[in-house]
């Protein structure tokens, strides 16, 4: 058994590297335009040229066997005319002349036969006949002549020629094709002979075999010539076209001044000269562009320095009238709490203009000191509790009683979770918004999620582009300029961090803020790096754990809540979060049915 192994290894290497090189070569033809037309092309050559060689080479076999096998009957009949006319003139007195006569005949004919007659086998029949030996000049073919044929040459009439392909072998080489041709011979004294002969078709056979091999050659020949001059001729088509692609990717990747080579005249050359056309007209146009957007950012941040100095103004004169606005009548005094609305609003758009030419000027850097991610968040949540309790939404912030420290800019982590905050509260519609907290030894994660109307996947795309508002009608309600996300993605960046969102309408949406727990600017958080991240095509369900701490109820607020905060301080209520099977703990929730709605939201 072992020594058939390495035997049977042999075999099937070959088989297995022909296996393993097929699907390369398979991946190498079709990703190469090229290749696969040079590929296509030798194939189609070789069928077609093994068409019309294999078409030549029957016709050329049928010829060359039918000449054979004429010339062949052609020789046999001679053969027959002289053994006949031989014995016609013989002088036959017993069976001892007429055995030496048939020797003789057999030898003459052999000698005067054909180059390719094989042998002579003459046979006695008829009356007297039987008792004469059967000569033969080559017994080895004696197996050749059939028992059928014999017969039929016997009862046939004298001068009828019979024809039988035979296959006979020789020293070297087996099977070829050859004939056997019999007849019937008359004698003096009334009795008959049977006249068969062996004929070899080798050379025949021979030269069909090289003219086989000929046209074999011919169509490798062919399909390589015409492979080659397919490669020349197609190297002369893909080499520039190869090298506008080239020139396009580097026009990509910022070259603004790469231009591809116009080496031809013909439709090449024009698609040459058409793409550093394209490429110039994309030149002017972006010079253009930048032209308008510097002017549009310089713009923007002239006016909005230029109204920081009357809107200041008209901010402290709206703070005066609203120190005194008691002593005003009733429609004066809501005069002047709309005037410092209006004006607050208008400070904080400034404030939005100014921080985004910022990011358009490259100005804008992160001040990184090592924090407690949750004074940050209270810091939020006290900004956006006058609006929460304006739109009666309850904040439901969990955090830990230990610190969850990170390097980070307090103060943009801050109008991070604060428009986080303001968005959920804008589309709670009346519904809990949770924040939570989740961290590793690499990075910490804040949640920020409400259980709303929900965003459709065609706005979710656009949720974080400037000026961009889901829906105009709540935006105008809130005063939302349309960035606050899209700062809020800018301050995440300048953290190295990410900030991922999953919405579905009716269900509500969840934002998660991931940063570094230390800084490093020489790489992003991994996914793996997220001590919590979002499953992808699922909502609403997460990997990871959120840490367990006590929870707190802030925004809208009734007093049974606030009877449940002062009378229980230990009460937990456990949610599962979907798809994690993670533990958060809350405690001190207040009211049936919004820690019902808590727990029902978690557990979609």
């Amino acid at each position: 058994m072992k020594a058939d192994q390495p035997g049977g290894s042999g075999k099937r290497g070959p088989l297995s590297l022909l296996s393993r090189m097929l699907p390369r070569i398979r991946t190498s033809v079709t990703r190469s335009l090229q290749r696969r037309v040079i590929f296509s092309i030798a194939v189609v050559t070789l069928v077609v040229a093994a068409g019309f060689s294999t078409a030549s080479f029957v016709s050329v076999r049928s010829s060359l066997m039918e000449q054979a096998t004429s010339q062949a009957q052609k020789d046999f009949a001679d053969e027959m005319d002289r053994a006949q006319a031989n014995l016609d003139s013989a002088d036959l007195s017993n069976d001892s002349d007429a055995q030496r006569l048939i020797s003789d005949l057999a030898s003459s004919l052999q000698d005067d036969g054909s180059s390719n007659l094989l042998g002579i086998y003459i046979v006695g029949e008829g009356e007297g006949g039987a008792d004469l030996i059967p000569v033969s000049t080559d017994p080895n073919y004696l197996s050749l002549v059939s028992e059928s044929m014999r017969r039929q040459v016997l009862q046939s009439s004298a001068g009828e020629m019979f024809y039988q392909p035979v296959g006979f072998d020789n020293e070297d080489r087996h099977d070829l094709p050859g004939a056997i041709l019999g007849g019937l011979l008359s004698r003096p004294d009334g009795g008959s002979l049977s006249l068969f002969a062996a004929y070899s078709y080798e050379i025949q056979q021979t030269t069909v075999t090289n003219i086989e091999f000929a046209l074999l050659v011919s169509c490798v020949l062919m399909s390589i010539v015409v492979g080659v001059i397919i490669w020349r001729v197609m190297r002369g088509i893909v080499k520039p076209v190869r090298n506008v692609a080239s020139t396009a990717e580097k026009l990509a990747s910022g070259d603004l001044s790469a231009r591809a080579e116009v080496t031809r005249r013909d439709e090449i050359g024009v698609l040459q000269q058409s793409f550093n056309a394209m490429a110039d007209s994309l030149n002017e146009k972006i010079d253009e562009l930048e032209t308008v957007s510097s002017m549009q950012r310089r713009f923007v941040s002239d006016v909005s320095h230029e109204l920081r100095t009357p809107v200041t103004t008209i901010r402290m004169a709206s703070d005066l009238l609203e120190a005194r606005k008691d002593g005003f009548e009733p429609s004066t005094a809501r005069t002047v709490e709309l005037l410092s609305e209006q004006t607050s609003r208008f400070q904080q758009m400034l404030a939005d203009l100014l921080e985004i030419s910022r990011y358009d000027a490259g100005s804008a850097s992160a001040d990184l000191v090592e924090t407690d991610i949750r004074i940050p968040i209270g810091d939020a949540v006290d900004d956006v509790r006058e609006i929460a309790q304006a739109r009666q939404v309850v904040l439901a912030v969990t955090m830990p009683d230990y610190p969850i420290a990170a390097d980070m800019d307090s103060r943009r982590i801050t109008r991070i979770i604060r428009n986080l905050l303001g968005n959920a509260i804008d589309f709670a519609e009346d519904k809990p918004v949770e924040v939570r907290l989740a961290a590793n030894g690499r990075a910490v994660t804040v949640s920020v999620r409400d259980f709303g109307v929900g965003i459709d996947p065609e706005n979710l795309e656009h949720i974080f582009d400037r000026f961009w508002r889901a829906d105009t009608s709540r935006s105008r309600l809130t005063g939302g300029t349309g960035l606050g996300l899209s700062i809020a993605m800018q301050d995440t960046m300048l953290h190295h961090g990410d900030l991922t969102v999953r919405s579905r309408l009716g269900e509500g949406t969840w934002f998660l803020l991931t940063i570094p727990v230390r800084a490093n600017d020489d790489r992003r958080l991994a996914p793996e790096d997220h001590p919590v991240r979002f499953i992808e095509s699922s909502y609403p369900a997460v990997v990871g754990d959120f840490l367990e701490g006590r929870t707190k109820l802030d925004g809208y607020v009734d007093g049974a809540a606030d009877d449940a905060e002062e009378s229980a301080d230990a009460e937990t209520d456990e949610t599962e979060t979907a798809g994690t099977g993670a533990d958060v703990a809350g405690a001190d929730v207040a009211g049936a049915d919004v820690a019902g709605l808590m727990k029902d939201g978690d557990g979609r």
